[in-house]
């Protein structure tokens, strides 16, 4: 079946791409960079999009489905507590998106959205029936996406799943700092430095896993619905930098550094209602994220 991929040319993006590729689906890859353009695979085609409702309407016509990785991510320098950067690529497109699906009569569609529309205000582990209360800025403006997709979708038309990704990792990845510097660090055989409240943890999910979860969204067989996609663990700074230095061979090149000890919880997802109705479970623990990560390497 056709399925068009929003953001195909980011990190999940080009992993999800391939997957189905290989899977033998035709794929329509849509991004702002670039004109349209010839790809190797006859199944894949590369179009350049706007983002405009009726831009997507042409693009999505005929399409089985369509995953929306688009979006804008947090970055060290914006301002936690304003939202304005992220309504146009967090809120809006996501209900341009909405209408044009509706326009182009497309059965399914995939959102992409975060953990971080929780935060200290939720109970550990976060659950799908919980109130979300937002991190920041950026947390807030997924969840209004999240919303506005609903609302265009009360009728079941499209079928709506959004999916709330803890942090994810792998190839090609800038937005997990901590775990990323650990790693490049660990290949070069470096001292891992740690610094900060060194039982500061993260629900790591490998990118193999968020691509599985959007396979399985995908099933016909799956209602819709919001789910929770993460590791179903929190690792602290510690445990992550032990180990990546474990899978990468660099065993006891770690220095504390000004880290220290402090209480801290360990925010992560209840994945349990994303096994019991997409049947989608994680396959990696952080280790075997890293190894696999390791071994695919030269490949990415």
């Amino acid at each position: 079946m056709k399925i068009v991929v929003t953001g195909a040319s980011g990190f999940i993006g080009r992993y999800l791409v391939e997957t189905l590729l290989q899977a033998g689906h035709d794929v329509a890859a849509l991004g702002r960079g670039g004109p349209s353009r010839a790809a190797q695979d006859s199944r894949l085609t590369i179009r350049a999009t706007d983002y405009s409702e009726e831009d997507l309407k042409a693009r999505l016509d005929g399409a089985a489905a369509v995953v929306h990785l688009a979006g804008r991510r947090m970055t060290r320098e914006d301002d936690p507590n304003l939202l304005a950067p992220f309504v146009e690529p967090n809120v809006l497109a996501v209900e341009r998106l909405m209408r044009a699906a509706r326009a182009a009569a497309v059965p399914s569609v995939v959102l992409a959205s975060t953990i971080a529309v929780y935060s200290a205000g939720n109970e550990v582990p976060f659950r799908e029936t919980e109130v979300p209360q937002p991190l920041n800025a950026y947390g807030l403006s997924k969840l209004m996406g999240e919303q506005v997709a609903s609302l265009h979708a009360r009728d079941g038309k499209p079928r709506l799943t959004s999916l709330r990704f803890a942090a994810v990792y792998g190839h090609g990845e800038k937005g997990t700092p901590a775990l990323m510097r650990f790693v490049n660090e660990a290949r070069d055989k470096r001292t891992l430095t740690l610094q900060g409240n060194r039982l500061v943890s993260v629900d790591q999910l490998y990118v193999r896993d968020a691509v599985g979860a959007i396979l399985a969204a995908l099933d016909e067989r799956n209602p819709g619905g919001t789910f929770n996609i993460g590791c179903g663990e929190a690792y602290t700074v510690a445990e992550m930098a032990e180990t990546v230095n474990a899978v990468f061979g660099n065993a006891g090149n770690l220095d504390l550094g000004t880290s220290h000890e402090a209480p801290a919880r360990r925010p992560r997802v209840d994945i349990a209602h994303a096994g019991a109705v997409l049947g989608w479970r994680p396959r990696y623990n952080l280790a075997q994220g890293l190894a696999d990560f390791l071994a695919t390497w030269d490949k990415a």
